[in-house]
Formats: structure tokens, C-alpha cells, sequence
């Protein structure tokens, strides 16, 4: 049942053949490892008090409309009641048991955390980006009067009324690609586009409409979405970011190692 709503939001008798072959698959794979992990030492004493297992199971009656239609789900999913504390009562002791295990790792070393610090580098220090949106049209002519300007300075002057159309505009007249799109160009760097075009960009306020703007061969109006200043944080105010995450990875790997020793155990038993 819980494969079958967590990966196609079925019930189990909703699935198509391969659907279900897949969920049993994956619930047959998670009960043979419970099936290891509760009966390892470490689980022999691991016990649920009634309280929390109570408050669990509401919590989990809670996430539907009402009690019948949780009962309805059990029998859509050909489960027994008993059957379904059965599983969630072991899936707590599962839980709780590799609660223990991440639980031993409880340091993490600065030399660890500066090599992270500096393997990810750039997620600390970047310079100033700009989420930005384009609309472009192609010059249709190298002398003279060119149409394309008239026709980007309409949009441009509807743009001023209306800069909320942005995104609509660039869909039904951008000859950009990213005009289906709606014209987002995504989160730039200084360097990305073109000089005249970057030095436009990065010259608008948050939410600001550029004017028209000539390159070699086409007509151009830039929006600045969001600007995300440059972001410089030194290795001691980085540990705060640091630790947690490398304290969660060195558990996440206990357990794993973990999990790995007993099946190894039980494969030679």
C-alpha cells in the first residue's frame, strides 16, 4: 500500500501490471531488510511505547478526511487493520533501531569540514547573479526603416502599461527560443551575454523592464526578476551550514555500513 500511493498515488488495486510488479518488488525488498534489521542485536530491546505508537497512528488516520474514508483505503488496498499496525508498529522499531546506529556519529573534525568547504566552494562564494527574462526580435532590415523596431516598440510601450504581461508577450512575440518559455533566460552571471546586453541587465533594479535594446542583429527587452547579491562566506560561518550536513552523511553512512555487515552476516548464516 505505502509503494503503491508513494509512487503512482494508487491504491494497490489500481495499478497496472507493471506498476504492481514494481511495488512488490519494492515492498518485497523493504520487508526482507526489516526482516534483518529486527532481528539484529540491536533491535532485540528496541521497544515502541504504546503513547508513541498511538500518536503515530493518528497522526497518520489525521492525513485523511475522516476515519471511514482511511478504513475505505485499507480495504481498496486489501488491508486488515491489524495488518496495517502490524507494518507500521515495524516500521517505528525500524526507525528506532537506525536512530541508534546514526545516533554513535556525533563529530564531525574541522579538517573534514574545510575539505568541504573547499570541494564546494562556489556554494559559499559566487558572485552577483540576476534572474532575468528576455524578449527578442530579429532585425529585418540593414538600412532604413525596420519593421522589427516598430513591432518591439509596441510591445515595449504595452510593456510599460502592463509590465505584468511580460511573460505572455514573450510567448506570442519573442523570436528567441526561450519565448515558449515565456522568455526566461534563468539565473545569469556577469559575462554570460553579450556586453551591451549584460551591462543592461545588471544595471536594472529588481522587477525593472529595460528600454529597447540594438545588438548586431536583433531588438531586445530585458526584465530583471530577482537579484542575488554576492554571497562571500568565510570558513567559520560556513561550519554553521557545514556541520549539519556532514554530521547527517556520516550517520546516513553508519547506517549503511551497518546494514551491509548484517546482511553480510546473514548471508554467510
Amino acid at each position: 500500500m505505502k509503494f503503491a500511493v508513494q509512487d503512482f498515488k494508487k491504491n494497490s488495486n489500481n495499478l497496472t501490471e507493471d506498476e504492481y510488479s514494481q511495488v512488490f518488488q519494492n515492498a518485497n525488498e523493504e520487508m526482507l531488510l526489516h526482516q534483518v534489521i529486527l532481528n539484529s542485536e540491536e533491535a532485540c530491546c528496541v521497544v515502541i511505547p504504546e503513547s508513541i505508537f498511538q500518536k503515530t497512528l493518528q497522526a497518520v488516520i489525521s492525513e485523511y478526511p475522516s476515519d471511514e474514508i482511511f478504513y475505505e483505503m485499507l480495504d481498496a488496498n486489501q488491508l486488515t487493520y491489524t495488518d496495517y499496525v502490524t507494518a507500521l508498529h515495524n516500521d517505528l522499531r525500524v526507525e528506532t533501531v537506525l536512530g541508534k546506529i546514526a545516533s554513535s556519529v556525533q563529530t564531525v573534525t574541522p579538517s573534514e569540514m574545510m575539505r568541504y568547504y573547499k570541494s564546494h566552494y562556489t556554494s559559499f562564494n559566487r558572485p552577483e547573479q540576476r534572474n532575468a527574462s528576455l524578449i527578442q526580435i530579429f532585425s529585418s532590415s540593414d538600412t532604413g526603416f525596420d519593421p522589427a523596431f516598430s513591432i518591439i516598440s509596441d510591445i515595449h510601450e504595452r510593456l510599460c502599461q502592463h509590465p505584468q504581461d511580460f511573460a505572455l508577450e514573450a510567448k506570442h512575440h519573442s523570436e528567441c527560443d526561450t519565448g515558449k518559455d515565456g522568455g526566461k533566460l534563468g539565473t545569469l552571471t556577469a559575462g554570460e551575454l553579450c556586453q551591451k546586453l549584460n551591462t543592461i541587465l545588471f544595471s536594472l533594479d529588481k522587477g525593472e523592464i529595460s528600454q529597447v535594446v540594438e545588438s548586431a542583429n536583433a531588438y531586445h527587452i530585458l526584465k530583471c526578476n530577482t537579484i542575488f547579491p554576492a554571497m562571500n562566506i568565510l570558513f567559520e560561518e560556513a561550519t554553521l551550514q557545514i556541520l549539519p550536513r556532514l554530521l547527517k552523511k556520516k550517520q546516513l553512512n553508519a547506517c549503511r555500513l551497518w546494514l551491509q555487515k548484517i546482511v553480510r552476516g546473514k548471508e554467510q548464516d
